[in-house]
């Protein structure tokens, strides 16, 4: 039954355009949701699902999106998504990688919100070995480096706020991003160097 629902749900996802914010903290969904309503004006059949980093939130932010009158589903294991769904919030652990998979255009989030500069920043590797498009906001503290290097590759891109994010999601969906078998190739590469460094690392720190 799982298996159908699944395939149902694929079929659905393939009826829009889909922009994905993951990780996202307390703050970062209202720019979301900001960015969702100016694609809206230029795409109506624009779907964006949320991931938040700490899924207990899922009901806040139907809240909040609720304010703006959007249809909005809280999605959780085995549900079907709803033709007329706008904002889909995933409310179940382990299945990230299951909507990059859905997506080109990825928001990594906890780089919005000033006062966790210090602390900001989330992996954007999964997404990018995927071939995603990623952006995030001006603050990536503890993946600095990372994001840097796959800037250099044409990988990642900063935005300041809402209105710079839906003007650069809009300009992918009118010149649709060719998913790049090399970079997902060189960031596989990458992903397991960085895995092999840590296991290292540990296994120092263990003896």
């Amino acid at each position: 039954m799982s298996e159908q629902i699944e395939d149902f749900n694929k079929k659905i996802l393939k009826r829009f355009k889909i922009f994905c914010a993951a990780s996202t903290h307390k703050g970062e969904e209202l720019i979301i949701l900001k960015t969702h309503i100016q694609i809206k004006r230029k795409y109506g059949n624009i779907l964006t699902i949320i991931i938040p980093r700490h899924i207990d939130r899922s009901f806040y932010i139907k809240n909040l999106s609720n304010k703006f009158s959007l249809n909005t589903q809280i999605l959780n294991d085995g549900d079907s998504i709803n033709n007329n769904t706008e904002i889909l919030i995933i409310n179940s652990f382990g299945v990230i990688s299951k909507y990059f998979n859905c997506c080109e255009n990825i928001f990594i989030g906890k780089s919005f919100i000033k006062k966790m500069k210090n602390i900001s920043g989330q992996n954007p590797i999964e997404a990018a070995k995927l071939g995603c498009k990623i952006f995030h906001g001006p603050y990536v503290y503890n993946f600095e480096e990372i994001y840097e290097l796959l800037k250099s590759h044409g990988i990642t891109q900063k935005v300041n706020n809402d209105l710079e994010l839906s003007a650069e999601i809009i300009k992918n969906f009118e010149s649709p991003i060719i998913k790049n078998q090399k970079q997902i190739d060189f960031l596989n590469s990458y992903g397991d160097k960085i895995l092999k460094e840590t296991a290292l690392e540990l296994n120092a720190y263990l003896k």
